[in-house]
């Protein structure tokens, strides 16, 4: 049935214009539009399913192919940088080999490459997870089976949201086939494709060799799972990485550079939702003078074109926050250190709300305990001096909170 589906969307990728294809090499560029081509049916399905979905999905940052052509190119993008700084010896943090030669658990940053093909290809695979059908995992990792003993799949938005990682692993493993003649690495874009959820894949710590021995454990489960109801059947080679530690490292930094260009969403107006609807935030609406971002977004008036108003306050402070970060780089400083670079639209805009996007951005660099990366804010306006206080006031409290696992925060006022 996929071969059917392929040679149909083929066809129709054949007149569309991706702006990432464009500056890519000819060899990348054929793995981009195989990649595309192959996701397609994916990820019109995972439109279908937000539409359906009011409860959960229909208000949900866009995670279709327009989202993850941008993952693409950023985590290439994200890919030399770490490997500009690998070369320099900046990457690690100080005696991070040091401390991990005495620590069986832990694996080194800055070790091994995977090919830009592999990341490329599991960059535009690691979404097409988002939709029904697909299978649900319980807290302990099991796949969850119905009344009758069968795997359950996903109907409802949550499970869909919540194991979609995992089932982007399972679709690029289905389509072993289809990549024989391409230069990828078939294990290492499944890997990647789960691994860019921390909370699915149990993958938290990414130098954690723990972390990723129980993430085999629950990919393993699945695809048994699988296998029992398909004749066509698939498979993961686990011993490859538990028996090379090299090979482990390379997949952590790739892994980094995923989930880094996961979230690094160049938003600002008219952003996509889920279900293909504009999101317009009318800023009029928005409190930038309250004490916090539920304050901000509390009567706000954030626009779904698709599905109305978007009713849920949390979902409100995202957008809100996220259309405030229109540009992300990651780039490396005079000093060959790694940086993550966030521009802010409006600085004396939301600043809570925005700066609970930061913090997400904060989430997927903290994964990476041994990486030497801070970030960067800067605005593309003059900042008063009360929001330069709020800024000051949410990146104390984010340092009080984290402690030593915080990452250093740059506002361009202080350079």
């Amino acid at each position: 049935m996929r071969n059917i589906k392929y040679i149909a969307a083929l066809f129709l990728t054949c007149f569309a214009n991706y702006s990432l294809a464009a500056n890519l090499p000819n060899d990348l560029k054929a793995i981009n539009d195989k990649a595309l081509t192959l996701t397609s049916d994916d990820y019109s399905a995972g439109k279908k399913t937000a539409i359906k979905d009011v409860e959960y999905l229909s208000d949900f940052t866009n995670h279709t192919q327009e989202h993850v052509l941008m993952v693409a190119d950023k985590s290439l993008e994200i890919m030399d940088s770490f490997g500009k700084a690998i070369r320099m010896g900046t990457f690690q943090k100080n005696n991070s080999f040091n401390k991990n030669a005495q620590d069986p658990n832990r694996v080194n940053f800055g070790i091994g490459t995977i090919n830009s093909a592999t990341v490329l290809m599991a960059s535009l695979y690691h979404d097409s997870g988002m939709k029904a059908g697909g299978y649900v995992l319980d807290k302990e990792g099991n796949v969850v089976l119905d009344e009758s003993g069968k795997p359950k799949k996903a109907s409802d938005g949550n499970d869909v949201r919540k194991n979609h990682a995992l089932n982007s692993s399972i679709i690029v493993l289905t389509d072993r086939e289809f990549w024989k003649e391409y230069d990828v690495d078939i294990d290492v874009a499944c890997l990647l494709c789960f691994a860019h959820s921390k909370s699915t894949s149990g993958v938290r710590d990414l130098s954690s060799k723990s972390d990723w021995l129980k993430g085999f454990d629950k990919l393993e489960r699945t695809i048994k799972a699988y296998n029992s109801e398909h004749e066509n059947k698939i498979y993961f080679n686990r011993k490859r990485f538990e028996n090379d530690d090299e090979l482990l490292s390379a997949l952590s930094t790739a892994a980094l550079a995923i989930r880094l260009g996961d979230v690094s969403r160049d938003s600002g107006k008219h952003a996509k939702s889920q279900s293909d609807g504009e999101i317009v935030v009318y800023k009029s609406t928005v409190n930038s003078l309250a004490d916090d971002a539920p304050g901000e977004a509390q009567n706000a008036r954030v626009y779904n074109y698709r599905t109305g108003f978007v009713k849920s306050l949390f979902s409100r402070q995202i957008h809100i926050g996220e259309q405030n970060n229109v540009l992300n780089h990651t780039l490396v400083d005079e000093n060959d250190k790694v940086y993550h670079e966030m521009t802010m639209d409006d600085g004396n805009y939301a600043p809570y709300s925005t700066f609970q996007n930061v913090i997400e951005h904060c989430g997927e660099l903290e994964s990476a305990p041994d990486a030497d990366i801070y970030i960067r804010i800067v605005f593309k306006n003059d900042v008063t001096q009360h929001y330069k206080n709020v800024y000051n006031k949410m990146r104390q409290a984010y340092y009080d909170n984290k402690g030593p696992k915080a990452i250093k925060i740059v506002y361009e006022w202080e350079k």
